[in-house]
């Protein structure tokens, strides 16, 4: 355990505590005995109170009310589409754009209203949901060699309410598939 010392501001008589370094370093003149406030203090200053009280802040460095940054607002349109170094050709997963289309909100909705909003394995109510395609969703593109999100919309078995099911979270972690990743 690190032995401290009590070191006491000779201007305001607060009591603070410094380890054994911190006192060489006073005994040295690298540093004063005064507390933060007082060392902030100019010569034949007290400390009374906010420390902070009165003192001016440069006309260069202060904000300066209703000025505006260059910058807001403005957008970078040459680091835009294929001219950012991080583009890879439009590529959004087919996955992703089905996921994120309306169609898929409006299925995911009829699943947890025929479900009545109950996870179909524990049957809990009132914990986040989530829509769990039975063939999976990846199969299904797979199988029917779905390339576009047109195709994927055509697709009857992509959208079939008998092919959803209603699961928590904890459920949904625990199914065959989901987060091949871990």
């Amino acid at each position: 355990m690190v032995k401290k010392y009590e070191i006491i501001c000779p201007i305001c008589g607060n009591v603070r505590m410094k380890t054994r370094q911190g006192c060489w370093a006073i005994e040295k003149g690298k540093t004063t005995t005064r507390c933060f406030k007082c060392t902030r203090l100019k010569k034949g200053e007290t400390n009374s109170g906010s420390f902070r009280k009165g003192i001016k802040v440069s006309k260069k460095t202060q904000f300066k009310k209703g000025l505006i940054p260059w910058n807001k607002g403005v957008g970078r349109p040459e680091m835009r589409g294929n001219k950012n170094p991080m583009w890879k050709g439009g590529t959004t997963l087919l996955k992703t754009r089905v996921r994120d289309c309306f169609k898929y909100f409006q299925w995911r909705s009829d699943i947890f209203t025929r479900d009545d909003f109950i996870c179909q394995e524990c049957e809990r109510r009132g914990v986040y949901l989530e829509a769990h395609h039975i063939k999976l969703l990846s199969k299904i593109i797979e199988e029917y060699e779905i390339k576009t999100l047109e195709e994927a919309l055509i697709c009857e078995e992509l959208w079939n309410i008998n092919n959803g099911m209603t699961l928590c979270r904890e459920c949904h972690d625990k199914t065959k598939g989901y987060n091949k990743k871990k």
